[in-house]
């Protein structure tokens, strides 16, 4: 299969389309390998619109995961965590945009396989609670967290800087149409911004406190 051919689709069918258009960001999307990320049966369907299995969870698909990196503050000079990074392509794609990328996940087979495959960027590994962050490394400019939530949790928050964006899709189990928000902090005052509406699996061990919830 020609995966750069797959590749180049995805940005112009996908992607482009739809609001997506920071030069920087199509451009790594379209370096970026995608079929490495995931399950090896699933390689032909890597730049589908479908979530394909990675292991123990499903990806995000290419077009939530481009509209949450555009909504942050991300680029060279910016220090980044993301939440649920499974493999890790989010989190090379933020490495490939010049950030300082911290990527968090609990499941440690999918975490060893991230670091394996992103051993030579720079990014950072952790594998820990997911709803805890990573407060020994905050703060951070952006936090990204990859797969849907029923509510932001305290934690996460308070480890953004000044100016920090957080970006996250809410939403519970069975739930045909989720929210994906923007939350600036800290000390963020009144609802999240809503962004685009999309859907995508539940990330574990996120409780429903009652701050934030849409």
């Amino acid at each position: 299969m020609n995966f750069a051919l797959a590749r180049e689709n995805m940005v112009k069918s996908q992607i482009l389309p739809n609001r997506v258009i920071e030069p920087e960001l199509l451009e790594v999307f379209s370096t970026a390998s995608r079929e490495d990320f995931i399950d090896k049966k699933h390689k032909e369907i890597a730049y589908s619109d479908y979530p394909v299995s990675m292991g123990s969870r499903r990806c995000l698909t290419p077009l939530p995961i481009a509209r949450m990196i555009q909504s942050m503050t991300a680029g060279p000079g910016k220090k980044i965590l993301v939440v649920g990074a499974g493999t890790g392509y989010e989190a090379l794609l933020l490495a490939k945009l010049g950030a300082t990328v911290h990527a968090l996940e609990m499941d440690e087979s999918l975490a060893t396989k991230g670091r394996n495959l992103t051993a030579k960027t720079g990014i950072h590994w952790k594998t820990s609670p997911l709803a805890d962050g990573w407060s020994d490394a905050a703060p951070f400019d952006g936090i990204m967290v990859c797969g849907a939530i029923p509510a932001v949790p305290e934690p996460l928050l308070a480890q953004l800087s000044l100016g920090g964006t957080l970006t996250a899709i809410i939403g519970n189990e069975g739930e045909v149409i989720m929210n994906m928000v923007r939350i600036d902090g800290p000390g963020a005052i009144g609802r999240p911004k809503v962004i685009f509406q999309t859907v995508a699996d539940v990330l574990p061990g996120f409780p429903r406190p009652n701050r934030f919830e849409l």
